[in-house]
Formats: structure tokens, sequence, C-alpha cells
């Protein structure tokens, strides 16, 4: 065999080998073993999550039984997507792991943190093993409820893939109230221009009256102020002929003067 034959032949035994590492599960084979997880796998091929999942080479699955899934399997495509993303952690935990925490309590970064859209602590889930060994999961934002109980091990291949069955689904609950889960990103209603801008806005000053009712307040106004000008017009008269009656009375009498002195 040439040199050459032989490099083509380790090339194409590495390739394979490499593929296979990196492709060594698949998260839809596993589930469809299981008809209690169908509407869960469904779903994951729906939002092409499942491709996503069998990307990665250590990852862990909280998965929901059909009845867990009925919860929200209603919601938009997209939303469904968030949800479920937030069931898949990005890290290898099965039951024993779980249960020795060294805190008794963790955060685990999910898919939907990966993702970007996640605000706060909204991609990320807290798990905390109770003081009867149970281990809950909940929404790491803070306040959120711990009501999502791990059932059992649907499937494990350690340090690769696990499969956890869990209670109830973990809503994405929002950042800035805690007690309110997410429903959906579909866009509100539009509304008026400005209309967020109303309550700070100061009121309005009040109209001004309507030119019909200044009317008889201003008549009346100058109907007060007319007897007044008019008195003052006709006053102004007999002061001024008084005092020319006093001008003609010193020039005649000085003229009356002057000629009995001639």
């Amino acid at each position: 065999m040439s040199s050459s034959s032989s490099l083509t032949l380790i090339f194409f035994f590495a390739s394979t080998f490499l593929y296979t590492s990196s492709n060594s599960f698949d998260i839809t084979t596993i589930l469809n073993q299981n008809k209690d997880f169908s509407d869960f796998n469904k779903l994951l091929t729906q939002t092409q999550l499942a491709s996503t999942i069998n990307s990665h080479q250590t990852i862990t699955i909280l998965a929901l039984s059909n009845d867990a899934v009925s919860s929200f399997s209603d919601q938009p495509t997209e939303d469904i997507k968030k949800t479920l993303s937030l069931h898949v952690v990005l890290d290898y935990y099965d039951i024993k792991k779980l249960k020795s925490l060294s805190k008794k309590t963790a955060l685990l970064t999910t898919l939907f943190q990966s993702s970007g859209q996640a605000k706060g602590q909204q991609g990320f889930i807290n798990a905390t093993v109770m003081s009867n060994g149970d281990v809950m999961f909940g929404s790491a934002v803070p306040g959120s409820l711990l009501d999502a109980k791990l059932i059992d091990s649907v499937a494990s291949q350690p340090f690769t893939i696990s499969v956890l069955h869990i209670s109830s689904y973990i809503p994405i609950m929002n950042a800035a109230s805690s007690d309110t889960p997410y429903v959906s990103s579909s866009p509100l209603p539009p509304q008026a221009p400005n209309d967020d801008d109303y309550e700070f806005d100061e009121p309005p000053s009040p109209p001004s009256p309507p030119s019909s009712a200044k009317g008889p307040a201003a008549a009346k106004a100058a109907k007060a102020k007319a007897p007044s000008s008019k008195t003052e017009s006709t006053s102004s008269v007999p002061a001024i002929n008084s005092q020319l009656d006093l001008v003609f009375v010193v020039l005649m009498s000085s003229f009356l003067l002057f000629m009995t002195v001639w």
C-alpha cells in the first residue's frame, strides 16, 4: 500500500471518530424510548432545539411528561422555544451530582441564557436540595418558587448527557416582577402617540371664557367708565371758558385804564 493511500485511510478513520465523538447522542432517539415524553420530544423537534442539543458534548435535559407540557403548549412557538431552552442545562448533572451539591444549592446556566434573550437572572435556574432530600428546581429570579421536583433519571451517559424527569415546567419569570411569569413575547396593541407620557403631563390651563362671555362685562365696564370720561371733558370746558373771560376782563381793564390816562 502506498504512503498516500495510508494517509487517506488514517484521515478517514480520524474524521469518522471525531464525528462520532461530537455526536455521541441523539436526544430524539433517547426520548422516543418513553411515550410519556412524546409531546416534549415533538416540541424539541418543532422548535429545532433537538439539533442544538445534539450539537453539545455535555448537557442536561430536564424532561417534562405530556401532562406537564400541556401547561404551556398553547403558547406561540417562539415562547415555547424559550421555555424549553430554560430546561436545557449547559453542564452534566445526574441525580448523584445534584444531591452532592456542596452548599445544597446551585445556579445552573441554561440554553436560554446563552441565547442572549434572557434578562437579569432569567436564564438561570435554581437547584436546591431540601431538608428531606428532594431536589427542587425553579427560576433563579429572586423571589421565585422552587416548585419543580426531580422525579427520576430517564437516561444518562456519564459526563456527556443526562435526561432527568421533573414534575412541572419552570416558567420564565419577569426580571422586574418575580411573582409574574413570562407569558408571551407578542407585541402589545398599538397605542396613541405619547400615551405613556400622559401621567407625567401637567394639567392643562383652564380654557379662556368665550368672547361672547366677555362682551357684556367689557361693555358694562366701558359703560361704567364712559360717564367719568364725559364728566372730565365737560368739566374742563368751563375751566377753559373761565380763563378766557379772565383774560378778556384784564385786557379790557387795561385798555380802559390806558384810555383814562391818555
